[in-house]
């Protein structure tokens, strides 16, 4: 298994090397991180917001309709509240096409 996920680098990393829902979500639950209902609209579907250990960033897992899963990490504990900015694949504020993640099948 992998060494946790502690921080939003840790959460980029997996995702710039490509990794599966299931196995994500494994890793911030064994990493300690704590899960909520992420609300989603008619395109984005449903989804989960994980929480970071020390509340620095968080991970929202959308799924949509047709079963794929994108991901978008945060600079701050809410999956996207006010305030908190989506980060790319550098660690650093991006715009909504470079900061969505698509999830392997």
């Amino acid at each position: 298994m992998s060494s946790n996920i502690l921080t939003a680098t840790d959460a980029l990393n997996r995702l710039i090397n490509g990794i599966d829902k299931t196995t994500l979500e494994t890793e911030l639950i064994a990493s300690g991180w704590t899960s909520t209902p992420a609300k989603g609209g008619s395109k984005s579907g449903q989804g989960t917001i994980w929480t970071s250990v020390d509340a620095q960033c968080s991970v929202r897992i959308m799924t949509q309709r047709d079963g794929s899963s994108y991901v978008r990490v945060y600079n701050g504990p809410g999956g996207g509240a006010p305030g908190e900015e989506p980060l790319n694949s550098l660690g650093k504020p991006g715009s909504r096409r470079d900061s969505h993640f698509i999830l392997l099948p």
